[in-house]
């Protein structure tokens, strides 16, 4: 993790490293239309062989889209690329196995953040659009709208497919809809670990919606795909529920027979009102780690700290906290 007001000078450069990583040259996988056949993640540059795997290290945040609903608040857009550099840094300091994300977009401005994570990482990506994603649908109806609103937004796993190879994987659109053009979205990636753990499934989502009447439902659809696909193996799902502790929407969660592994701790994770200036600690919590058969080594949030421009602007990675863990190969797995 960076020290407080640390200046980032790798910051300057990034404008550059997005035009680069971001051409016509650089598209990353779209998701095929509900009712698809099975996905597989799309392979992309991987880190080098590693020797075996003592443990499974992986982290979660929500990026904070550029596109704020305040169309006068210009300050997400304005610190967004800056905001995805420290998070690029904090997790190449982290080392992580497996990495999720949510509010990952590709925009005329920022250009295909998914492509620039997964270059910056040497990690493999499996992507999925939650929205503009209207009803109905095509794959080719849908990405002509994405064409001419000029962005879309999703959730993204990334993965060191060297030291856990992923064999299959799998996108989810979760009832209720958000909106006519929103729909909460969900990812399954599935693992191939080292004895004794074996076969891992991982699941990521962010529930969206201002009820949380509806995010409850959804966080239901999203348990009952988890049971259909996860195996023998533990168990691991990140994401941003929208709801805190004790909710009935993590209920949802924990009667699938989840942990949720941040329920004895103070962390929180959200929401600050700006990503400029000095903050308020958080102290809510609206994301999380569950785990089924796995119990972690460490449990940490990152981009909880602000950074110090050259310009001497301070700034956030997000308006949320990252959250990470790892879970020890031999020590810590539960049959």
């Amino acid at each position: 993790m960076f020290l407080r007001g640390r200046v980032l000078p790798s910051i300057l450069g990034l404008a550059g490293l997005l035009a680069v990583a971001c051409g016509g040259g650089d598209e990353i996988e779209l998701i095929p239309p509900p009712g698809s056949p099975t996905a597989r993640p799309a392979a992309t540059a991987t880190a080098e062989p590693l020797a075996a795997p003592t443990e499974l290290r992986v982290a979660y945040i929500n990026l904070m889209s550029p596109l704020a609903l305040d169309a006068t608040n210009t300050t997400p857009s304005d610190t967004f690329e800056q905001r995805l550099w420290i998070v690029i840094e904090e997790l190449k300091a982290f080392k992580p196995d497996l990495l999720a994300f949510s509010e990952v977009t590709d925009t005329k401005a920022h250009g295909k953040v998914a492509s620039v994570l997964a270059r910056e990482l040497k990690m493999e990506p499996l992507y999925v659009r939650a929205k503009p994603w209207f009803a109905g649908t095509t794959q080719e109806q849908s990405d002509a709208i994405v064409k001419s609103a000029g962005f879309e937004e999703g959730e993204l796993i990334l993965v060191n497919g060297t030291r856990f190879p992923n064999s299959e994987g799998e996108r989810k659109w979760l009832n209720p809809r958000t909106s006519e053009g929103e729909v909460a979205a969900a990812l399954w990636m599935r693992l191939k670990g080292p004895e004794p753990v074996g076969v891992i499934d991982v699941f990521v989502s962010h529930l969206t919606g201002t009820d949380a009447r509806v995010r409850t439902q959804q966080a239901a659809d999203l348990a009952a795909f988890i049971t259909s696909k996860r195996g023998t193996g533990p168990v691991i799902v990140l994401g941003d529920l929208g709801d805190p502790p004790g909710s009935a929407t993590e209920k949802a969660l924990l009667d699938a027979g989840l942990h949720d592994l941040l329920a004895n701790s103070t962390i929180g994770t959200c929401c600050r009102e700006s990503v400029v200036s000095e903050q308020p600690q958080l102290t809510v919590r609206h994301d999380y780690i569950f785990s089924s058969g796995w119990r972690t080594s460490e449990l940490a949030v990152f981009g909880d700290q602000p950074k110090t421009l050259p310009d001497g602007t301070v700034v956030y990675a997000s308006d949320h906290n990252g959250i990470r863990a790892a879970f020890p190969i031999l020590a810590s797995y539960l049959p």
